[in-house]
């Protein structure tokens, strides 16, 4: 038998809009119902593989019930604006997926789908009704099975209701199903049905007489209460059937041939899901753009093809393959070097950084002005997955390198973001290729040796543990080191999981202080984190000069700060003595020191100049002690009688301040309890009132906007903030305070990065910068030459941007990393 599906199209994206979380694309368009839907779609083509698929919307307009009854449905609100901006997106979709779309005015999706159940039953068609309203349990049949689809947590479930599920489980046939909507009505249509008259006595009474019409017909044989509800509502019972029986011959004008499987219109397709930006769809349904054929360029040509592409202001993409309008070719080096090393000639990339390293090896420096199309994408949508260069030519209609970078940057000046790309990020993305070529110095024989006392220590651990415990488990294991903790030792079992009992360090801290092995087991964590992240890792990655080349990622963050990769140098722990002893391996070359410099409380800082605060302003511009200061305002003491412990837990307060921290996580931190974290946060801010008024306007400026943005105009979308999730609402709630802090101060060490490089090689040529650890900076300088980059990189550094309150960089000299912090 053929089989033939068709989706109630409001009824599923209204599903999938509630039930998976908020999503945008980069320019702000709603996604979340169209992913939902298409994954319902999709996995029903694959679990179904039908013949025929059609999809029937309901139509704005009047249909023939609300003509009979002007109340009908008229309880209902109107789609949110966020569902309702996705629907023409979705029906886009589905018309490049060639799937037979269908709508009638005067008519619901309803009436379209029981005519094409109809029609598949005079066909010999098996249809199967996706839906997630019951009302279609009425047009269930031999042949028609209805699909009861909801979606939870992201994933979709099925109940499949045929004549025979249909009457195993209400006790009804599909037929006699209709006929209980007479009598108990529908509160979500508005359909009255009979006063009184719920959903137990409406099945029970049509299980024995199996029509409204019988029930009537028999009302001497029911008790005088029922009787008189009955015999009071006999209008509206038969409206109220009339308004819930689905008209199933209804003018489609359509054959079976219509409905019909087609293949997609690949590029249509691939051109809305990447405008939409759905990789996930895109990749489920094995969608790709044609990748340029190159053609290698003979010499004699080479140079005239270069010279055309120049002129046009064309696109490097990978060393010596050169794409323009119609594809792409390799040219030789000698052609390549001089168009690439000509400043005159204004270039396109697509991450100008890989293509500096790429030309590096073949001895070519990329030279001249050029616009970035990876940077400058990243500048509009930095929470975007991947910023593959093809997708984001179909997302924006662009068929060149060329068509796309303008596209971009009219958008970019649109949203005043020119300075940001042009001063900021172009720049740094040259600041950061030249600082990845440079490394950074490390001490191999010194790692090597402390990478074996960690070793040892590790297997002396190893023993401590297995006596204390009389256990030889593998302490690798969560599933062994959870029996051993709570079962074998009795130990209270903070958190499990599906598998098991977690044992994350979470828990271990939770547990610290109830048994011995507790202190060693972390110990024994954080020495083997060590050992393999860094000792083990680091010493291949060294080259012949001594040096490790971190890659420094431009854009990976959402609030715009930069990361380290292969290795991650920012993750060297500062607050563990293990961990600072591995910064002493890292050292300057020979004859030469490193010069470090912190920003100090930059985002405390960033804090008082944004929120205005009067009394955080003048604390900084004397140069006060903050965080003394916000300990007199929580406890209530002068600041002379503030004590060290106060101190600390004032500074956990003022940074989880900027983000977004609740009393519960204070409670939490502070091992307090929450009537005291609230009291705590609460004296917060009555020192600092003007905090508070800004966290407060920021939050309903970015509901309002839906973005947040730094000082230079940086910015990040927040769908979350319209969740109906409390967790997902609360994130966004928190990102929105936190990120123009974060992301401010992100911009604000760029800027230094960019100016300290200027400035070096024009008055201190031999001192380079070399590494950026978040507010930190590093400079190799000859020893001679220190003073002189102490005093640039300060000044710089507390120059990159005027503020209401001062930028202070505290700047040290020394001969290891360690040394100057």
């Amino acid at each position: 038998m053929e089989k033939l599906i068709i989706i109630d199209g409001n009824s599923i994206i209204n599903r999938a809009y509630y039930g998976v979380r908020p999503l945008s694309t980069h320019s702000g368009i709603p996604t979340n119902a169209v992913f939902g839907f298409m994954n319902i779609l999709l996995k029903y083509l694959t679990d179904i593989e039908p013949d025929y698929v059609i999809v029937a919307f309901d139509l704005p307009a009047p249909t023939f019930r609300h003509k009979k009854y002007a109340s009908y449905k008229a309880q209902r609100k109107g789609m949110p604006d966020d569902l309702a901006q996705q629907l023409p997106h979705l029906k886009d979709v589905l018309d490049a997926m060639n799937i037979l779309r269908i709508e009638r005015e005067g008519y619901e999706a309803d009436d379209i789908i029981g005519t094409v159940a109809k029609m598949c039953s005079e066909n010999g068609v098996w249809c199967g009704i996706i839906t997630g309203d019951r009302d279609d349990l009425q047009l269930a049949a031999d042949n028609v099975c209805v699909l009861l689809t909801a979606t939870r947590a992201g994933q979709t479930v099925t109940e499949e209701l045929d004549r025979n599920g249909v009457i195993e489980k209400y006790g009804v046939t599909p037929e006699e199903y209709l006929q209980t909507k007479g009598l108990m009505g529908d509160a979500s249509d508005n359909i009255p049905g009979v006063a009184g008259i719920g959903e137990k006595t409406a099945f029970s009474l049509i299980r024995e007489y199996h029509s409204i019409e019988n029930v009537y017909a028999n009302l001497d044989n029911l008790t005088a209460s029922v009787r008189t509800k009955l015999e009071n509502g006999r209008d509206e019972a038969f409206l109220s059937l009339e308004l819930a029986t689905i008209d199933c011959g209804i003018p489609l004008g359509i054959s079976m041939a219509d409905a019909a499987r087609r293949e997609y219109d690949a590029k249509r397709l691939f051109d809305k899901l990447t405008l939409l930006e759905q990789k996930k769809i895109i990749e489920r349904l094995n969608l790709t753009l044609p990748t340029p054929t190159v053609q290698r360029a003979v010499p004699s040509d080479g140079k005239d093809a270069l010279k055309a592409i120049a002129d046009t202001f064309e696109f490097i993409l990978d060393g010596s393959v050169i794409f323009w309008h119609g594809g792409c070719f390799e040219a030789d080096a000698e052609s390549c070097k001089a168009i690439f090393e000509n400043k005159d000639i204004r270039k396109i990339t697509h991450d100008y950084k890989s293509v500096c390293h790429t030309l590096a090896q073949n001895g070519i420096e990329l030279r001249g002005e050029y616009f970035d199309t990876l940077l400058a994408a990243y500048v509009l949508d930095p929470t975007r997955q991947r910023y593959d260069f093809y997708e984001l030519c179909a997302s924006q209609g662009a068929q060149s390198p060329k068509e796309l970078s303008l596209r971009q940057l009219e958008r970019i000046n649109e949203l005043g973001q020119h300075d940001l790309l042009y001063d900021i990020e172009f720049p740094l993305a040259r600041v950061l290729y030249n600082m990845e070529m440079r490394g950074f110095c490390v001490d191999k024989a010194e790692l090597e040796r402390f990478g074996t006392l960690l070793g040892e220590r590790i297997d002396a651990l190893v023993k401590q543990i297995r006596m204390l415990t009389l256990s030889d488990i593998n302490l690798n294991s969560t599933k062994q080191l959870g029996k051993l903790l709570f079962e074998d030792l009795g130990l209270p079992a903070i958190k499990k999981t599906k598998t098991g009992y977690c044992t994350d360090n979470t828990v271990l801290e939770k547990l610290r202080g109830k048994h011995p092995v507790i202190e060693l087991l972390m110990e024994y964590r954080h020495i083997s984190k060590l050992k393999s992240t860094y000792t083990d890792s680091l010493p291949p990655l060294i080259d012949e000069n001594g040096r490790i080349h971190s890659s420094l990622n431009q854009t990976v963050t959402a609030t715009g700060r930069i990361s380290s990769s292969e290795p991650n140098l920012q993750n060297i722990p500062v607050r563990t003595p293990l961990g600072s002893e591995l910064r002493k391996m890292f050292t300057a070359a020979e004859d030469s020191v490193l010069v470090g410099a912190d920003y100090s409380q930059i985002e405390l800082r960033l804090l008082a100049h944004l929120s205005n605060d009067a009394v955080m302003i003048e604390a900084f511009e004397n140069d006060a002690d903050i965080h003394t200061l916000t300990a007199a305002g929580v406890w209530n003491v002068p600041e002379f009688l503030v004590t060290s412990e106060m101190r600390s837990r004032a500074k956990t307060i003022n940074f989880g301040v900027i983000y977004g921290q609740g009393e519960f996580s204070l409670a939490q931190e502070l091992h307090i309890t929450r009537r005291e974290a609230k009291e705590y946060i609460e004296n917060y801010f009555k020192r600092y009132d003007g905090v508070r008024r800004y966290m407060e306007e920021t939050i309903e400026k970015a509901k309002h906007d839906g973005y947040v943005e730094t000082i230079f105009h940086r910015r990040r979308h927040l769908p979350e903030l319209t969740a109906a999730n409390f967790n997902l609402r609360s994130f966004g709630e928190r990102v929105a305070r936190n990120t123009p802090i974060q992301g401010s101060a992100a911009d604000i060490i760029k800027i230094a990065m960019v100016n300290t490089e200027k400035a070096l090689a024009r008055e201190c040529a031999e001192a380079r910068l070399i590494m950026q650890v978040h507010d930190e900076l590093i400079v190799e300088a000859p020893k001679d030459k220190a003073p002189a980059a102490a005093d640039i990189l300060r000044r710089e550094m507390e120059n990159a941007a005027k503020l209401r309150v001062p930028l202070k960089a505290d700047v040290k000299i020394g001969r290891s990393w360690y040394d100057t912090k």
